[in-house]
């Protein structure tokens, strides 16, 4: 392999690398915003959190330690000052903006935390809302797809 083609691979290596960490920061914040939208995580949360790291390739690339721990962090500022939390979480999820494949496959993530406790409160679709917002997805389809999958 020549020295560009090698240049060119690292490049490539790079770009998926930070496309993960973004994918896995915004993908932690909301599902900390969602776990958190009835006012405190259950169980089955953490549950749904923990298979969609073992389950989503995109995810697999971290350590589950690492991806649990700003999971948490999220969590706590939220809890803390959730004015604060939303800008922090709502930052996150810009990152994917205009990645239609990571945009599309958070907002499934955010649909199997909402099944967590099998009950999707208004609370959770505001939030769902908000995603699809920021993202620029339309909001009928995620709850057609949320209606159709329970």
């Amino acid at each position: 392999m020549g020295v560009i083609e090698t240049l060119k691979a690292l490049l490539v290596k790079h770009e998926q690398k930070i496309r993960s960490q973004k994918f896995l920061e915004a993908a932690m914040a909301a599902t900390a915003m969602l776990a958190l939208a009835d006012g405190e995580i259950s169980f089955a949360e953490l549950m749904a959190r923990d298979y969609i790291l073992d389950q989503v390739r995109e995810l697999q690339v971290f350590e589950p330690n690492e991806a649990v721990e700003l999971f948490r962090t999220y969590a706590e500022t939220i809890s803390l000052d959730p004015e604060k939390g939303e800008v922090i979480v709502d930052k996150a999820i810009t990152q994917l903006c205009g990645d239609e494949e990571l945009a599309s496959l958070l907002l499934r993530i955010c649909l199997v935390m909402a099944k967590a406790d099998r009950d999707l409160s208004q609370q959770e679709q505001k939030v769902i809302n908000g995603f699809c917002d920021i993202l620029g997805l339309d909001k009928g389809e995620i709850n057609l797809k949320f209606l159709i999958e329970t």
